[in-house]
C-alpha cells in the first residue's frame, strides 16, 4: 500500500464540546460523545467542498458495522465546513438520526428503495444536487472513514478544474482495516484522524480494483446524463464499476485519487459482510446486463492524483502532471 507524507497534527479526540483544532491549514471540529449529543439542526451555510452523502442499514445491524457507524458519525463531521455530511434513513426520528444531527450531520429521508428496502443510488445525487451547494457531490459508503487527505485532494483537483472543464468524477480504492472487537485494543481512539495511516500501514490492505466505496463529482460541467443510467441500488455489487465506466464513457475526466486520498474501511475478521450476501445481490447485474466492468475500475482511469516529497498533490495523465 502506498501512503503519502501528512502534516503532523495534535491529537483529535471525540470526547468534549465543539471545539476548533488545525491540521495542514484546515480547520476540523470535534464533536460530543454520545452522553452529551443534544438533538439540533446542522447550522452549516455557504458553499462547500464537498457534500457528501451516504446512508446507514437500520435493523439487523452487526457488531462490526455498529463500531463502523459510530466512527463515521464523528469522522465525517471534522472536515465541516469544507464536507457537508448527510445521512439519507428511512426513519429521520431515530436514535442515530438524531445523533446524527447532533454530530452536525444533515438527516434526510430517503425517497425510494427496490423490494428489499436498498436504496436507488440516482435520487440521492438527485436531492443532493438540488438541495446543497458545493464544487464536488458524492456517495460513499457508510463505513468510510477519512484524514486529511480528503481535503488535500479535493483542494488539488479542484485547482485544475478549469483545465478539465469542471467535468469531474473523483473515485478511488479503499483500504480494509480488519479489526476484532472482541480484542480490547479495537477502541474508537484507534481510528481518530491522525492515527489512520498507522493503522492502515498496521493492520490494513488496499482492496482489489473492482470494489469502488466513494463517487464524486462536479455538478455544473459534468458530461454524465444522469437520466441514462439504469437506476441500480447502492452496496450491491455491479453499481459501483458501473458508475465509473458510464462516466468514463460519457466523456467525464476521472480521476484515481487511490495514491492521495486514504479511505479506510471497517471488516470484521471471520465475518464476510460484502453485498453479494444480500437477498437483493443480484438486483443491479440483473439490470445492468452484459457490461464490460473493466472500464470502471479506478485503474483504468486516465488520470490520477500523485504527491511529491514535500506532500503537494499533483493531477497527472498518468505520466504527466496536467
Amino acid at each position: 500500500m502506498r501512503v503519502i507524507n501528512r502534516t503532523s497534527a495534535a491529537l483529535l479526540t471525540i470526547a468534549g464540546v465543539i471545539s476548533v483544532m488545525r491540521i495542514a491549514n484546515f480547520h476540523f471540529y470535534s464533536v460530543q460523545s454520545d452522553d452529551d449529543m443534544m438533538d439540533h439542526e446542522s447550522s452549516q451555510e455557504g458553499p462547500a467542498l464537498l457534500t457528501l452523502f451516504t446512508t446507514f442499514k437500520e435493523v439487523k445491524i452487526i457488531g462490526h458495522h455498529k463500531f463502523a457507524q459510530k466512527l463515521v458519525l464523528t469522522n465525517w463531521p471534522l472536515f465541516r465546513p469544507y464536507v457537508r455530511p448527510v445521512l439519507f434513513l428511512n426513519y429521520t426520528n431515530s436514535k442515530v438520526a438524531r445523533r446524527a444531527r447532533a454530530a452536525g450531520w444533515d438527516v434526510l429521508r430517503i425517497n425510494r428503495s427496490n423490494s428489499a428496502g436498498t436504496p436507488y443510488l440516482k435520487d440521492m445525487y438527485m436531492t443532493a444536487f438540488q438541495r446543497y451547494d458545493s464544487a464536488f457531490y458524492g456517495f460513499a459508503n457508510g463505513d468510510l472513514l477519512f484524514d486529511d487527505g480528503l481535503l488535500k485532494t479535493l483542494e488539488a483537483v479542484k485547482r485544475k478544474a478549469n483545465r478539465l472543464d469542471n467535468n469531474i468524477m473523483i473515485t478511488g480504492r479503499r483500504t480494509d482495516v480488519w479489526v476484532n472487537l472482541s480484542d480490547s485494543r479495537w477502541t474508537r481512539d484507534v481510528f481518530t484522524v491522525d492515527k489512520l495511516q498507522t493503522v492502515a500501514i498496521q493492520n490494513g490492505s488496499l482492496i482489489y480494483a473492482w470494489a469502488v466505496d466513494y463517487f464524486f463529482f462536479s455538478k455544473e460541467g459534468c458530461s454524465l446524463n444522469w437520466s441514462s443510467l439504469i437506476d441500480v441500488v447502492i452496496g450491491r455489487p455491479a453499481y459501483d464499476t458501473y458508475l465509473v465506466a458510464m462516466a468514463r464513457r460519457q466523456g467525464v475526466n476521472v480521476i484515481d485519487c487511490t495514491e492521495t486520498l486514504l479511505a479506510v474501511h471497517i471488516s470484521q475478521k471471520g465475518i464476510e459482510t460484502h453485498g453479494g450476501l444480500n437477498s437483493d445481490s443480484g438486483f443491479n447485474a440483473k439490470l445492468i446486463g452484459d457490461f464490460k466492468h473493466l472500464d470502471g475500475y479506478p485503474t483504468s482511469a486516465s488520470l490520477a492524483t500523485n504527491v511529491d516529497f514535500e506532500g503537494n498533490i499533483f493531477v497527472i495523465r498518468r505520466h504527466s502532471i496536467v
